[in-house]
């Protein structure tokens, strides 16, 4: 296996290509609605698909309710239990549950640790320029492109 690289991401082979990496080289990071995340694919070189680990501690949200207008997001569960929040709609995920979010679908999702383990889950998404996440509850959205959260016009 080739050397971890500096610059926390993965060290590239002879060719250049990114190398396999274990996920304890990853570094932990705390981003906002997370409890602690390691971005195993921006650090494995990937820039068009997230993939990250979440830890998410008993009583915390996963992140605010939301949705995804041109991203398409995916939830694994690794460890522990989850509820998720659906829509209008509560399931109980638990270790080996998979759920996708298809881009566009106007249901927010978010999970919330009811349990007093830590759940381990894993995230897959698009990292599309044009999205636009909706926070539906707050009536607002957040445009990648720009950073900016936008008041969502009321019809």
């Amino acid at each position: 296996m080739a050397k971890k690289a500096a610059d926390s991401r993965a060290a590239k082979n002879r060719e250049g290509a990114f190398a396999p990496f274990g996920i304890d080289d990853v570094p932990w990071q705390k981003l906002p609605g997370s409890t602690i995340f390691k971005t195993l694919g921006r650090y494995g070189g990937g820039s068009q698909v997230g993939v990250g680990i979440d830890v998410l501690k008993p009583g915390q949200y996963s992140n605010k309710f939301h949705y995804h207008t041109a991203d398409e997001e995916h939830v694994f569960i690794l460890k522990g239990s989850a509820t998720l929040f659906l829509g209008g709609e509560k399931y109980v995920m638990k270790a080996r549950d998979f759920c996708c979010f298809p881009a566009g679908q106007p249901a927010g999702h978010h999970l919330f640790n009811h349990t007093r383990e830590n759940c381990l889950f894993m995230t897959i998404g698009d990292n599309k320029p044009d999205d636009i996440a909706v926070f539906p509850r707050t009536g607002k959205a957040r445009v990648r492109a720009t950073g900016k959260m936008i008041a969502i016009p009321k019809p």
